[in-house]
């Protein structure tokens, strides 16, 4: 019973830390791992997997750096929102929710002509009541209209 009593703070530490979900071939071409099986992410690019739900690419500029620029842009301007990771063709934030404070990733992916993949994902829980796609729709939103 003490071993159990110890390894859980440990558990829920594991479930709360960033992950990303990338994966390189290769040839050095990127893509997304599949959702777990819990249905609690949406993803662009990868089989969805057993608990994903599959959205279409963001579209954010013409190029890949402008693309990037405009990305970074609306990111920083969402509420809740820290990029953890960007290497100007991978970034990886965090959105904490407003009330519990519960972390997700999102992913991104961005390809040469301005198609940017996206995977957002809940750390924690079973179901994420259309979090993750509502998410991936708003950011898709505010890279339409040109501002965040």
């Amino acid at each position: 019973m003490r071993r159990l009593t110890a390894l859980l703070p440990l558990c829920l530490l594991a479930a709360c830390a960033p992950s990303a979900h990338v994966l390189v071939a290769a040839d050095g071409t990127r893509s997304f791992a599949p959702c777990e099986r819990a249905p609690r992410c949406a993803v662009s690019l990868a089989e969805p997997g057993p608990g994903g739900d599959t959205v279409a690419p963001l579209v954010a500029g013409t190029d890949a750096e402008s693309a990037h620029a405009k990305l970074l842009k609306v990111l920083r301007a969402q509420p809740r929102c820290e990029i953890l990771e960007d290497d100007g063709r991978y970034v990886h934030a965090e959105y904490r929710t407003a009330l519990m404070r519960y972390r997700d990733d999102v992913e991104f992916l961005v390809r040469d002509d301005g198609t940017v993949d996206v995977r957002s994902a809940s750390r924690i829980g079973w179901y994420d009541w259309e979090t993750n796609r509502e998410r991936i729709e708003a950011l898709r939103a505010a890279l339409a209209a040109g501002d965040p």
